[in-house]
């Protein structure tokens, strides 16, 4: 099962802008009529309940959306590019780990997709240039210029799948948790005496009278689980999710509840809240004459709490009982959860207005400009072209980025920086 993936998507470029003039009989100052190029394609994740791995994208191929078309005469706008749509697991939790080539310090969460149907928009198109008609104005009544289309943005994101499960069944290897699942539900998990029984997390719906849960088979762990020995570490993750565990106790062992500390402490130890998770310990294989006297033992020595669960996931006995218990449980959970959300209702607030741009001085002297607005504008004209450089530095005084510059000391013909852009600047 492939579960963590690293994924690098790029968003569709932006069409260009067209540079035209209308050239019809009896028009003879027809204009500019240079239509605008189409948005680039975006590229966003959904998540789809038909698809139960991440292994489509353990390939390592770039996901690109499609290229927006650039404009044409007659104020023809570009068709937009198309996005593409990626299905991942219900469960999928997206960080983004890279943008643009750089790598970010920490790992930013973009979105936990817990339910189907749910999406989020993980690489943006870029904007379309902009045609010559749009930057005529009365004093410049035939611009020769227009705006590339600007990049779509290049990111590199971790796809983590993370199960979704109401309970877990947590033990040791071959302590009998893949033939519970069985006989709790339809599942069909391998089941043999090997060091990992389980090699995947199996899933499956339990019914309790006309109510169901989801269980999920966690692979068998050993000591040293919550550093990363044997598989232990690949899947704890996956009991983030859980509400409830169920704690299987192989009661054939020689020391069947040191089993159950060593577990308590990988648990413990991985953190994530896994070991504050409400706990049912099932004591099984009770069809066998040694678990029955071992059970009888650490009664009468007072070990055994009486909430625990005897059960036989072989002849089914105690099963429905232990059904029934993690269901209680489970149900609790989910009305303390509805309590808190009554008490605490969210609050929407509305992100605090940016501002347009700001000036900084890198370490070099040179004053860079930040904003999304100054920075499409230099990246996407031409500045090679005196009217789209006079068009920039137009744009920016009317920014207000002039005064600003003047009073980081910037005189004119000083180099400014503006993204990748530098320009020297003409106040």
């Amino acid at each position: 099962m492939i579960d963590v993936v690293d994924l690098e998507v790029r968003a569709g470029r932006g069409g260009d802008g067209a540079v035209s003039f209308r050239r019809e009989k009896f028009v003879p100052r027809g204009g500019p009529d240079g239509g605008d190029g189409g948005r680039g394609g975006d590229v966003i994740l959904v998540a789809d309940r038909s698809v139960s791995t991440l292994r489509e994208y353990h390939d390592g191929r770039v996901r690109e959306a499609s290229n927006g078309v650039p404009g044409g005469p007659n104020r023809r706008r570009g068709a937009s590019g198309e996005a593409i749509r990626l299905r991942v697991p219900i469960g999928s939790v997206v960080h983004l780990l890279e943008e643009d080539d750089e790598r970010l310090e920490e790992p930013q969460l973009l979105a936990d997709l817990t339910e189907d149907g749910m999406a989020v928009l993980v690489a943006r198109g870029g904007r379309g240039g902009w045609g010559n008609k749009r930057f005529a104005t009365p004093t410049r009544q035939a611009p020769h210029f227009a705006q590339f289309g600007q990049d779509g943005q290049h990111r590199l994101l971790r796809v983590d799948l993370k199960l979704l499960a109401d309970v877990g069944l947590v033990g040791l290897p071959n302590a009998g948790k893949s033939t519970l699942l069985r006989a709790w539900s339809a599942a069909t998990p391998k089941i043999g005496a090997y060091p990992f029984t389980t090699l995947e997390p199996e899933l499956g719906v339990v019914s309790v009278g006309y109510e169901s849960f989801v269980a999920a088979d966690m692979p068998g762990l050993i000591e040293g689980a919550s550093s990363g020995a044997g598989l232990g570490h690949e899947f704890l993750r996956h009991i983030e999710r859980t509400r409830v565990l169920v704690h299987v106790l192989d009661m054939t062992r020689e020391d069947p509840l040191a089993d159950r500390a060593l577990i308590d402490a990988e648990l413990e130890a991985f953190g994530h809240g896994l070991a504050e998770k409400p706990q049912i310990v099932a004591l099984n294989k009770i069809d066998h004459p040694d678990a029955r006297a071992q059970i009888e033992l650490l009664t009468e020595a007072g070990r055994i709490d009486p909430a625990w669960v005897p059960i036989s996931g072989v002849s089914g006995e105690g099963v429905a009982t232990l059904a029934q218990r993690a269901f209680a449980a489970l149900e609790e959970e989910r009305r303390g959860d509805f309590v808190a959300e009554s008490e605490e209702l969210p609050v929407l607030r509305p992100e605090p207005r940016r501002s347009r741009f700001e000036v900084t001085t890198d370490e070099d002297g040179v004053s860079r400009i930040h904003g999304a607005t100054p920075e499409w504008f230099a990246q996407t004209l031409d500045l090679g072209q005196d009217e789209a450089r006079w068009e920039l530095l137009d744009r920016l005084r009317r920014l207000g980025v002039g005064r600003a510059l003047a009073r980081q000391g910037v005189a004119p013909g000083d180099i400014v920086r503006i993204g990748a852009v530098e320009v020297a600047w003409e106040g």
